[in-house]
């Protein structure tokens, strides 16, 4: 093993120059490879979000909201209803707990192929793994509202299969980036990658709000046409434009292929053996599955609980919740860009170890959006300052995609997706448990702020550990058995 540090040294040289040209950068095939995978993931996150958006306009509300308890908030400051003792009659009478169970079930899919994915991705490529889990998941998507009126249990079972489906999907792009992120664009490549997935939650808020607000087919199952319908266009260009590698795309520079080839130092013609006993050992592996569950945490709580926040303590109508609840992604979005380019340009300056910037990014993504998270809790009913806490929190939130989430390219690029599917496993985790904490702590009264603020100190609790003991754990350094030329 050797750090960062010293092997910059060595590498960094003449040949080095041809990517910090910005007009070579943004017009090379790596980054229109990039580019689609940012798509990718914009659709991915904006079909896997919106539900939680959609779910309100489904389902009828119990009870009227109450407005005179001193732990609930009046129904006057954020409710733009004419009427307090209106309550919103869905498609479906379901009940809290089974909503709950409706949201985490995408997740019981998600944990079965995520190492599948990996170890196939590592074998035949990522290219139409992701592809074609992503076209798959879309059709599934879209018959979500046939569905849901077979009952809440069919709906479930179809979550699971398209949690099934799209697990193939990240570990797959993790591959990808593995082989066309040359060594100091990792970051960038991966953070440009994934901000899709801010964007697409974003997006999916607004317009999940906007279009479940129609009365036209009841306005909710739009939302599952709409983005099954882009899904599949993309898919048409993804399988155009992407390749699983610089040496397999007949339209690459010989240029930038043998550019890209140096600084990923990975050989196309050679089948390497994964080093299964070797990753069970290493404890900076270990470190990534506790970073990587702190992210997610964070991620999943935001995405599945604040819609419902918004909703039953704040009082904010179908259409209110959705562009407040997109606001906090655009703050991520933005810190993902920041916090990508950032990283590595202190890495390829040599101003600190790839080990010490990973560890400080993961830290600042789990530690300081917990502690924002806590504090909307206790702004109350005050609904500005609590989504401005959350919105802060999830800039922050946004460092550890250039934390834990990108450190499989440092310690094993080969086997990135092998790892990521792994770690991802583990990560999955969050999504399932996260909704039915909510519903168990919220069960009396789901309108209460003080039980809401019991659910953001769970979820704080749970990253910031995560946090720590990836900065234990955690390290930037090639593994041993991450070389492919010695395994």
């Amino acid at each position: 093993m050797h750090d960062d540090k010293y092997e910059t040294s060595r590498l960094l040289g003449a040949d080095y120059s041809y990517h910090e040209s910005l007009r070579g950068k943004v017009f090379s095939t790596r980054y229109q490879i990039a580019f689609m995978g940012f798509l990718g993931y914009l659709l991915l996150f904006g079909m896997r979000a919106s539900i939680s958006v959609a779910l309100v306009a489904m389902v009828t509300e119990h009870e009227t909201k109450p407005s005179s308890q001193n732990e609930n908030c009046p129904m006057d400051e954020n409710d733009t209803d004419s009427s307090n003792d209106e309550v919103w009659t869905g498609d479906f009478d379901w009940t809290t707990t089974e909503q709950a169970y409706l949201l985490a079930s995408f997740f019981y899919g998600y944990l079965i192929t995520q190492i599948p994915g990996g170890y196939f991705s590592s074998k035949i490529g990522g290219k139409h793994l992701y592809g074609i889990g992503l076209l798959v998941r879309a059709i599934l998507f879209m018959l979500n509202p046939p569905v849901a009126f077979l009952g809440v249990y069919a709906l479930i079972a179809l979550r699971i299969i398209e949690g099934i489906i799209e697990a193939v999907t990240m570990p797959a792009f993790h591959q990808i980036t593995g082989r066309w992120a040359p060594k100091f664009e990792r970051s960038i490549f991966s953070g440009l990658a994934i901000s899709g997935f801010a964007v697409g939650t974003m997006l999916s808020q607004l317009i999940a709000g906007y279009l479940s607000s129609f009365d036209f087919l009841h306005g909710w199952p739009l939302v599952f046409y709409f983005f099954g319908f882009l899904s599949v266009v993309w898919f048409v260009f993804w399988m155009y434009i992407a390749h699983n590698s610089p040496d397999k795309h007949p339209r690459i520079s010989e240029s930038e292929k043998e550019f890209i080839n140096k600084f990923t130092k990975v050989d196309d013609n050679k089948k390497y053996k994964i080093p299964w006993k070797a990753i069970g050992k290493s404890l900076p592996f270990y470190g990534i599955i506790a970073g990587h569950i702190a992210q997610n945490t964070i991620c999943y709580g935001i995405m599945n609980s604040l819609p419902l926040y918004l909703s039953n303590v704040l009082n904010f109508d179908i259409e209110s919740d959705g562009v407040f609840s997109a606001l906090p992604w655009l703050f991520c979005f933005i810190g993902v860009i920041i916090a990508s380019q950032l990283t590595d340009f202190i890495r390829s300056q040599k101003y600190v170890t790839t080990t010490c910037i990973r560890k400080t990014n993961q830290i600042i993504g789990s530690v300081i959006p917990a502690i924002f998270l806590v504090s909307a809790g206790y702004a109350g009913c005050n609904a500005g300052l609590a989504i401005s806490f959350i919105c802060f929190g999830m800039f922050f939130f946004a460092f550890a995609y250039s934390g834990c989430f990108c450190n499989h390219l440092d310690i094993a690029p080969y086997f990135a997706g092998t790892l990521f599917g792994i770690t991802n496993t583990f990560a999955a985790l969050p999504g399932i448990i996260i909704p039915i904490i909510v519903d168990q702590i919220t069960d009396e009264n789901v309108h209460s702020k003080d039980l809401w603020l019991y659910c953001f100190y769970s979820i704080g609790g749970l990253s910031s550990l995560g946090g720590v003991v990836y900065l234990v754990l955690g390290s930037g350094k090639i593994q041993s058995w991450g070389n492919p030329e010695n395994g």
